[in-house]
């Protein structure tokens, strides 16, 4: 018996190294791992059973048995996550951190079995003819790795067998077959060494037989039946776990196999297959299949495909396959809603970019018109003689006249741009609210200001009704509040042929205005003109949306004012309505929420506007700087000369160039106290024109600052200027207030001089 055992352990090890073998070559996933670490495990183990064997004392047994139990502790694991993977489970990373913790804990004790009963209670080595054992009674922990290791043996036994009833592959169902009495087997031998229930259990660990016939029926099932084969294993598990539902039928229509999705759609045909009953279904799938229409089930959406199978090149039966293209049907009605939003937005900023051209080409046609009119009366007085005085006065009079016209149209041109800056900042999230203490009488003042010229060229009335008791400072931001009073004015002038515009403003309830309260400045536009029609009061406040084309083509406007508008007013809070009838005219109600500063009453604004427009506003400069020195680098002369002229009266020295290179050759040689540096410029650029400039060795202006005067005003230029170095940035057209504030802001304060 005792050559016996050694001959098996031989032929066990050989067995061992040879499933390794086979699982190396054939790696492929965790099946393969966990088959190569169940049979490393078990290899350390018979391999030191060998010493054990051959042991003379109790010493070199308990040694033997430490090295031994290095791989022991593992095996029951590792068959187990084995056994597992091959039945298509797959355990949490918890419970295999947990199991492996456990035996690490278990093999701690182990090694210490001479020194602790926890493990083992008491042993002694004896000689039972030639083998050597070592009786023992065991502690806690070797009865918790005992039952641990019987849980995993009969884990593997429900797996396995269930696995193997369920199979209907005839190859597949062979190899669980192998798998399965392996498992046995192993089970057998675990329950008679722990139990002792045999004679020779009491004389040798007899799973050492049960782990040699485990391996021989491991083998069998890899060479055999190509148990490590990836294809072969996983194909039917595969097949389950594909998200399209599989139906193989006969040539009678039989249904002879499917997959798991199919069975969840047809839960009848696990019947149909053991009753040998045809598929109903079928003639749907191929009606549908023709038509190329999907299938509707459980309010998802299927796609059916149909394949032929054959077998030596005859037909045996047809494989149809429902694919679940629901997320794609509702994808694709998606598109075609946003294509339709799209192509109505396109046909919108089509109509938009027509208005645009039409618009831009207005206001630029006047000023090279009028500009034509004023070279020809400069050289009407040119060749006019001193004697000839009234016809002089009369060129002055038509050049004054033609300037303002060009004035006039040049900021109609601005408003323009501005009206596409503002709506491309309003898109982006990029527009703020400014708030700050202002005169609501000034700000009314303005408005008038521009109105009642436009209303006079139409031949309209212009009226304003203001209530007298309204709270005259008040806070908010006076820019915005402006902006959407003005477009709302204009507009109305714009679709007014004849009669009266007329601007009410008033509080929405009748109350003592006290500081710091809310006041709902009410502002009411009223006008004769053409009117609104009511399928077009929904489109009115739209993006880029003009109304009535046909009767309105003749009148300016990008279509951009009333969208823009709306969304100034309920960022502050408030609120615009509309009332119109078409043909009669149209009345716009804003209400528009701000904080009164003050309780004093506005008065009869009229009266003040009348006498303030009889005095005439003559620019003063905000300061002089005789001793300050300043660059202005632009690669259009007319722009140097418009600075020049606005800051001629600061008596501030100003140098100019005409480009970068020539900018940086002033630098070297003189200091400047702020340099004004335009971007977009020819050969170097203003941006590439500042590197050079503080990269100057020995820099006269390394610590000037540059301030970047540039057309570029769309959105988040500023914000690109300033992280490119630029010191503060001033867009064109230059105003000179802008101007002169920006040079109060950086000139040396001592240069200052008010």
């Amino acid at each position: 018996m005792y050559q016996f055992v050694i001959c098996v352990l031989y032929l066990t090890i050989i067995g061992l190294f040879a499933v390794c073998a086979f699982t190396l070559v054939k790696w492929g996933g965790l099946l393969h791992t966990y088959l190569f670490f169940y049979c490393v495990s078990n290899l350390v183990y018979n391999c030191a059973y060998v010493l054990i064997l051959h042991s003379q004392n109790q010493e070199n047994y308990v040694t033997a048995l430490k090295i031994g139990y290095f791989g022991r502790i593992w095996v029951g694991l590792s068959f187990a996550l084995f056994v597992a993977e091959f039945c298509g489970e797959h355990y949490s990373t918890a419970i295999k951190v947990v199991a492996g913790v456990f035996n690490m804990f278990t093999y701690f004790f182990i090694l210490n079995l001479e020194s602790t009963p926890l493990y083992y209670k008491h042993m002694e080595y004896v000689k039972d003819g030639d083998f050597p054992t070592l009786p023992h009674s065991g502690g806690p922990i070797y009865y918790a790795f005992t039952l641990i290791n019987l849980f995993y043996a009969f884990a593997c036994v429900f797996l396995i067998i269930r696995a193997f009833i369920r199979e209907k592959d005839k190859i597949a169902k062979k190899r669980k077959l192998m798998i399965v009495i392996a498992v046995l087997v192993m089970v057998s031998s675990y329950v008679i060494y722990f139990l002792k229930l045999i004679p020779l259990a009491r004389k040798f660990d007899v799973m050492i037989i049960g782990y040699a016939i485990v391996t021989a029926f491991m083998l069998i099932a890899i060479i055999k039946y190509k148990m490590l084969d990836t294809i072969a294993a996983a194909k039917n598990y595969v097949v389950d776990e594909l998200s399209e539902g599989i139906i193989v039928v006969d040539n009678g229509e039989k249904v002879s196999y499917f997959n798991k999705p199919a069975l969840k759609l047809f839960p009848k045909l696990d019947e149909l297959r053991k009753t040998g009953q045809m598929m109903p279904e079928i003639h749907d799938f191929d009606e549908a299949i023709r038509s190329g229409e999907p299938i509707k089930m459980g309010g998802r959406i299927y796609t059916p495909r149909v394949n032929p199978l054959t077998e030596n090149e005859t037909r045996i039966g047809s494989l149809y396959s429902l694919s679940d293209d629901s997320e794609y049907y509702g994808y694709m009605d998606e598109l075609r809603e946003q294509k339709h939003i799209a192509d109505n937005a396109n046909e919108a900023k089509s109509r938009f970019l027509a208005n645009m051209s039409h618009e831009i080409r207005t206001p630029i046609n006047a000023v090279l018109g009028f500009n034509e009119m004023i070279s020809r009366e400069c050289a009407k007085v040119a060749d006019t003689k001193e004697t000839e005085e009234p016809v002089v006065n009369d060129a002055f009079d038509n050049i004054s006249m033609y300037s303002g016209n060009i004035e006039s149209a040049g900021n109609n041109l601005l408003s323009i741009i501005n009206d596409i800056l503002d709506f491309s900042k309003i898109e982006a999230g990029k527009m703020e609210i400014v708030e700050g203490r202002y005169s609501l009488s000034s700000l009314l003042n303005d408005i008038t200001g521009m109105i009642t010229f436009r209303a006079a060229e139409k031949g309209l009335t212009f009226a304003m009704d203001v209530d007298e008791t309204l709270p005259n400072e008040l806070f908010g931001d006076m820019v915005r509040v402006r902006q959407v009073i003005t477009n709302i004015l204009t507009n109305a002038v714009k679709y007014t042929d004849k009669g009266s515009v007329m601007l009410i403003v008033r509080s929405d309830e009748e109350k003592a205005f006290n500081e710091g309260d809310i006041l709902n400045v009410v502002a009411v536009v009223r006008d004769t003109g053409i009117g609104i029609r009511p399928e077009d009061q929904e489109k009115l406040f739209g993006s880029f949306e003009r109304l009535d084309l046909k009767h309105n083509s003749t009148i300016e406007g990008t279509g951009l004012g009333l969208s823009i508008s709306r969304q100034l007013i309920s960022m502050m809070g408030g609120k615009i309505t509309v009332r119109s009838k078409y043909g009669s005219g149209s009345d716009f109600t804003i209400t528009i929420p701000q904080k009164i500063v003050s309780g004093e009453p506005i008065g009869n604004l009229n009266a003040r506007i009348r006498n303030a427009g009889k005095e005439k506003k003559v620019y003063k400069e905000a300061f002089t700087a005789p001793d300050a020195h300043i660059l202005v680098v632009d690669d259009t002369y007319l722009n140097l000369a418009v600075v020049k002229e606005f800051l001629k009266d600061t008596k501030i020295e100003i140098d100019t160039a005409d480009g970068g290179r020539k900018a940086l050759v002033l630098t070297a040689e003189k200091q400047y106290d702020l340099i004004f540096m335009d971007q977009r410029m020819p050969n170097m650029d203003g941006t590439e024109a500042l590197k050079y400039l503080r990269s100057q060795e020995n820099g006269l202006n390394l610590k000037t600052p540059v301030i970047c005067m540039t057309a570029d005003a769309i959105i988040g230029s500023r914000e690109r200027y300033l992280a490119e170095g630029f010191d503060d940035y001033l867009s064109k057209p230059v105003k000179i207030e802008e101007l002169e504030q920006k040079i109060i802001k950086y000139l040396p304060v001592e240069k200052i001089k008010k």
